[in-house]
């Protein structure tokens, strides 16, 4: 009879809520194994297999309780018998399961940044790592804004899969997402959830900051984006917008279309200089023919060749000017090109990409004279932009 009452407690308390342990060397509350008190009982013989069916514990406990402390995760059995005054062991009650669970702080293994649109309806996760354990809960946080996820399934101890609703009101940005286990094992890992209005943006953002999480491109990117583009592709055309868009043909193709151009631009010059050097000889040789009368033709064949190599030194100054000026015109583009580049992908969403913050509206009046009797003009920064101009006469 004694031994269905204890049973019964037993499987009522340990079937239902498993026991969350601590690793050990940390604090929190201690977890035991608890049986109802017997009448007369000097003190209890308690054991303990493990799921393979050993035994890993068969001890005297004077009390009605035993601390779990070092116990793997897993499910185990018990069982407890009662032992009299006279010292003998009595007969023991059933084999009861309880399981244990050692809560610590999840990882992960991957710098996975995930991508959010609000194209989407829902998300799910795929989270790699350890330490996943039910019933683990995972959120998306932002600015003290917490989004839970509505379902988290874990497949095991290393992979578990987070499904958020998206809802379409939800502002835009970066997200931390948090990771948490039972007893308060949380981890947060920063800016690694990107939501954005499409998919394709959401994709763009994800990838820059996988970048920035792996030290390819520097943390401060969305702080000091033109410095950074300007003075980049002034030092190598290109570069800056490769550091900015990814663009990475523009790294080889502009450098070229340089190379080129001063590899033009010298030619020039350098038959500019040989056809100048042409017609100095000859206009020198001109005056020493010129005051000889029997070498009046040789003068006209002089005359001939130096009026050529000026013409030939004319066309090749020409090309030189229209060369520079392409050149300089490409190098001018190259800078203004890295800026929008800059602008396209970062100014636009302010830095930090904090889209979706409330509009700040700025109201300002003036009564100016010759027949206006009020102006008032409104504008408004944030996540949309909008001007507003009023008159009344």
């Amino acid at each position: 009879m004694w031994n269905k009452f204890v049973s019964s407690i037993l499987v009522l308390f340990f079937l239902i809520l498993p026991v969350f342990a601590e690793p050990e060397g940390e604090e929190g509350t201690q977890h035991q194994l608890r049986w109802m008190e017997v009448d007369g009982a000097s003190g209890y013989v308690l054991e303990i297999k493990n799921s393979s069916g050993y035994l890993v514990l068969s001890e005297k406990v004077k009390g009605t309780s035993y601390d779990l402390v070092n116990y793997t995760s897993g499910v185990y059995e018990h069982r407890v018998a009662v032992i009299n005054k006279l010292g003998k062991v009595g007969s023991y009650s059933e084999w009861v399961k309880f399981e244990v669970v050692v809560s610590r702080v999840p990882t992960l293994s991957k710098d996975s940044v995930y991508s959010v649109s609000k194209e989407e309806k829902e998300k799910v996760f795929l989270l790699e790592g350890k330490d996943f354990i039910h019933p683990m809960k995972v959120y998306m946080v932002t600015g003290g804004k917490k989004i839970p996820a509505k379902k988290v399934v874990i497949e095991s101890d290393n992979i578990a899969k987070a499904t958020f609703a998206v809802d379409p009101n939800t502002d835009t940005g970066i997200y931390d997402l948090v990771l948490e286990n039972p007893r308060n094992k949380t981890l947060t890992v920063k800016q690694r959830v990107v939501l954005s209005d499409s998919k394709e943006k959401a994709d763009i953002f994800a990838k820059r900051q996988e970048k920035i999480i792996r030290k390819e491109i520097p943390e401060d990117y969305y702080e000091t984006p033109y410095w950074s583009t300007l003075w980049r592709s002034s030092v190598l055309p290109g570069w800056g917008q490769k550091y900015i868009d990814g663009k990475n043909w523009k790294l080889y193709v502009y450098p070229v279309v340089v190379l080129g151009a001063v590899a033009v631009y010298a030619d020039s010059y350098n038959s500019f200089m040989s056809a100048r050097s042409d017609y100095q000889s000859a206009v020198l040789l001109g005056a020493v023919l010129a005051e000889r009368a029997d070498t009046q033709t040789l003068w006209l064949l002089n005359r001939s060749n130096a009026e050529a190599s000026f013409n030939r030194a004319k066309t090749e100054l020409g090309v030189i000017q229209v060369g520079a000026g392409i050149l300089g015109a490409f190098l001018v583009y190259n800078l203004v090109d890295s800026y929008f580049s800059a602008k396209r992908n970062v100014a636009v969403y302010e830095p930090g990409f904090p889209l979706g913050n409330d509009n700040q509206r700025i109201f300002t009046s003036m009564v100016p004279e010759y027949g206006f009797s009020e102006t008032k003009s409104t504008h408004s920064v944030g996540s949309r932009y909008q001007i507003e101009i009023s008159s009344r006469f």
